[in-house]
Order: C-alpha cells, then structure tokens, then sequence
C-alpha cells in the first residue's frame, strides 16, 4: 500500500479509538477505512510503497524503514518528526504494534506509543519513530541498534527506553559501543541474561548509566572508543565482559 499521512480528520479519529480501546471498547479490529479515504489520509511524498509485512523484531522493521523511506524527499530527521506520517503508519501496522492480548482485547498504553509527541522526553517513545531514530537518525544502523531494538514492535525495551531518553547516551558511538560489549550477547541475539535490570545490583544498566554521567564530568567521552570507556569503569562491570576485552588504565 501507499504511505500515507493523516489528515487532522484522521488523526482526530484515530486518537478517538485508542482512546476508545484504553476505556476497554469492544471495537478491537483497527478502523481500517482511516488508512486510504481521502477524508482521512493523503498520499505522503516519494511515492513509497509499504508491506503489509510481519517484523521479527523493531530491529526488522527499522531495517526496513531504512531502506523504504530512502525516496521520502525531507531529511530523515525531519521524517521522524512527522505525526500525521508515523500515526499513520502506526494504524498500518496495529496488529504488530497493538496485538490482541489472551483475553480478545488490545491494551493500547499511552498515545505517544502510537501518535508521536516529538522531542524530549517523549519522542523516541512512538513504537515505530522510536526504532527509526536509533537506527536511521541517530545512524547506529545493524550494529549498534541492536541491543535498543532486540523487541518485538509493541515492546519498547528498558535498553531503549533508558539510552534513547538521554541524548548523551545515544548520541554517543563511544558509549553505545560500550553498551553493546557490557550487554550484548551476539551469539544469541540477545541481551545477556543476569541481573542488568536490577538497579542495586553492581554492574547493572542503571549503574553504567550513573558511572558515565560521573566520567561525562572529567572525560571527553564524545573522543573515545567502547573499549577506552570501558577501562574507566570499576571491577564490578568485568562480570559482564569476555576477559580479552577488559584492561585496567593502567595498561
């Protein structure tokens, strides 16, 4: 199908049946007649087509989106920001982005999930935009999006939420390498198992997070590899390193 954006029309419509769903509406199939009557959407620029395809993961489809999007004539900065564009988009893909739960019903979460709120803090929260600012705008593409994008599209991650919210971190190749060697398990495409979660436990995300933003104080982070940072960091990190990889300054 055609990309499409949301008329103001449209976009009142559909922001009515999330809201409908939210108050536990029984009208669960998506309003499909939003997505191409003209009252409620127009055709976006760059005549891109759309698949009505099943994603993996939000890594699958930003690696789709990439690739798609690439005729849509503004800056891929200024593709994200665009509500009437990713609300829409969002409706196309509900089933992936708002599935029926085992009780028959479709748990929708907060707006911005579906209709973007562009900027901070809520910008990279939209399911969809989320995924195509790490990988597209942000440019950390199959490698450095993994750990953010691991889901599938109606699960936003912690490792998102808690990187993408703070621009220091995702703007960051640096920290985002560290993040992958610290976290990452690339023999099974997935993050590693233990307690990264856990905020009091030593080595966990919340506490990388805590450290860097004390090392953000005396180092130039922006001018640092992965490996560089991560020898800055204290022994209760090494749990969750392969032994080659971790030096002491020192060294």
């Amino acid at each position: 199908m055609e990309l499409r954006r949301f008329t103001e029309k449209g976009l009142e419509h559909f922001r009515a049946y999330l809201h409908g769903l939210s108050e536990g509406s029984a009208a669960n199939l998506p309003p499909a007649p939003l997505l191409s009557e003209a009252d409620f959407s127009k055709p976006a620029e760059g005549r891109v087509q759309l698949e009505q395809k099943r994603f993996s993961s939000r890594l699958d489809l930003a690696r789709y989106l990439d690739q798609v999007l690439e005729t849509v004539p503004e800056r891929p900065d200024t593709i994200a920001s665009d509500i009437a564009l990713w609300s829409w988009m969002s409706l196309f893909y509900f089933d992936q982005v708002c599935p029926v739960n085992d009780k028959g019903k479709r748990k929708p979460g907060r707006d911005y999930r579906h209709i973007p709120e562009p900027g901070y803090p809520s910008g990279h929260r939209h399911l969809l935009a989320g995924a195509y600012l790490v990988y597209t705008v942000y440019g950390w593409g199959e490698g450095l999006s993994r750990l953010a994008l691991h889901t599938p599209l109606s699960v936003e991650s912690h490792f998102h939420h808690q990187i993408a919210t703070r621009q220091s971190l995702i703007t960051n190749k640096g920290i985002m390498e560290a993040l992958h060697l610290l976290y990452y398990d690339g023999v099974h495409n997935r993050p590693k198992r233990g307690p990264i979660m856990n905020k009091n436990a030593p080595g966990s995300l919340s506490r990388f997070i805590g450290v860097i933003q004390q090392l953000d104080v005396t180092y130039d982070l922006y001018s640092m590899s992965g490996v560089d940072i991560i020898s800055l960091l204290p022994m209760e990190f090494t749990h969750w390193l392969g032994k080659q990889l971790w030096r002491s300054p020192a060294d």
